[in-house]
């Protein structure tokens, strides 16, 4: 019988009740994962010297642990042989030298915030295709790797984010990132500033690849702050649909901004049910702000962020059809024009080389006043001059 590495033998625990030891404590809690190039990480961890739940998942770095204690036998995988020789050390204790061999201290600590009751609340399946094709990415191996060069050769890209207090002292929890076919959601909680460096940033910064964003602003403020990172070649659908506004009403701007939710109801059709996992999402984000730094993540709660990244892709293309409505109406009817000309087959060289606007161009003005006054009679007025779009 081969021997057991150290990795494998701590991994046995994975599921059981752990007790470890730090220089800065002691602190119980369920073991959630283990690898060579990573640390321990445990949820449900309970603060042993003050007696106060740890909310989420924390990581242990190897150079901090000093012992690590199992609370109850481990559960064994199948195929796994009962008879192995148990570890040297006394009882159930993992010897100091073999906790720390399988640990490389290399992640930073992703303790949630204290003073933040964890939740149990329950995410319920959304309305829509229950087939969505997403990935989770928690760690380094295998999947990282592969992700990113799919990444690197897409041109358009949908990109969402989720965090806890987003402001300077804010923590990025997930970043969802679709292409056609798939969706990546980064663990950026547990994986940590170095996933940036190991692939993301290039992804981003990318000017050669498309990202599709709701409100750049935050998100691209948050990762050039915290993670030195430029977010580069953004489509952004809250400033298109602004943009898409101003078209359908002769120049008018809207009172205000849309959220995701508008975007998608408006330019997409769907229903209200098709959307209401994103109504859901921003209340218990208000109720819950610690609920995606619980770990682990839930089913339902992946699927809902995957829905969300994947339908930006479809809510671009349907505002570049928006965008281009107008331009696609004059190109109509300048063929049309001259197509029904009388006998003349071609236009004369005269005709031809004149760079006079020609009339059929000319009724860009027209349209552009008449959806004005359209607008005056549609929506009312504010002080500074801009339209009041009843939200949907």
């Amino acid at each position: 019988m081969e021997p057991l590495s150290d990795t494998d033998f701590l991994s046995r625990f994975i599921g059981t009740n752990i007790k470890i030891t730090t220089i800065h404590g002691h602190f119980q809690g369920e073991l959630f994962h283990i690898d060579t190039a990573r640390a321990i990480i445990l949820i449900k961890v309970i603060d042993l010297s003050t007696g106060k739940t740890v909310p989420g998942a924390k990581l242990f770095l190897g150079h901090v642990i000093l012992k690590v204690e199992t609370q109850e036998d481990p559960s064994y995988h199948d195929g796994q042989e009962q008879d192995e020789p148990p570890d040297e050390s006394s009882g159930n204790m993992v010897s100091e030298d073999k906790a720390k061999s399988a640990l490389k201290p290399e992640v930073v600590d992703a303790t949630a915030p204290k003073n933040v009751k964890e939740s149990d609340v329950q995410i319920p399946n959304y309305s829509g295709d229950e087939d969505i094709n997403y990935i989770l990415i928690d760690q380094f191996q295998p999947m990282f790797g592969p992700a990113i060069m799919h990444l690197q050769n897409q041109k358009v890209l949908g990109l969402a984010a989720v965090a806890l207090n987003v402001s300077c002292h804010g923590k990025l929890c997930l970043l969802q990132i679709a292409t056609k076919t798939r969706v990546y959601i980064f663990d950026i909680f547990l994986l940590g500033p170095k996933v940036f460096k190991n692939g993301l940033q290039m992804v981003l910064e990318d000017k050669g690849i498309l990202k599709v964003v709701h409100d750049c602003r935050w998100l691209g403020n948050f990762l050039f702050h915290k993670y030195s990172v430029v977010l580069a070649n953004v489509f952004d659908t809250q400033v298109a649909d602004v943009y898409v506004f101003s078209i359908e009403t002769g120049g008018f701007l809207p009172n205000h901004t849309s959220t995701v939710t508008e975007c998608l109801t408006r330019y997409l059709n769907l229903s209200s049910s098709k959307v209401s996992y994103l109504t859901y999402k921003q209340t218990i984000m208000k109720d819950n702000p610690n609920i995606w730094c619980n770990r682990p993540l839930q089913t339902a709660a992946l699927k809902l962020l995957s829905l969300e990244v994947l339908q930006l892709l479809a809510l671009r293309l349907a505002m570049l059809d928006a965008m281009l409505a107008d331009f696609t109406l004059l190109v109509d009817g300048y063929l049309t024009g001259y197509c029904h000309q009388a006998s003349d087959m071609f236009l004369s060289a005269e005709k031809d080389a004149s760079s006079e606007i020609p009339k059929e161009l000319q009724q860009i003005c027209v349209l552009q006043q008449r959806r004005r006054e359209k607008a005056l009679r549609l929506y009312q007025v504010t002080p500074q001059g801009h339209l009041i779009r009843e939200d949907m």
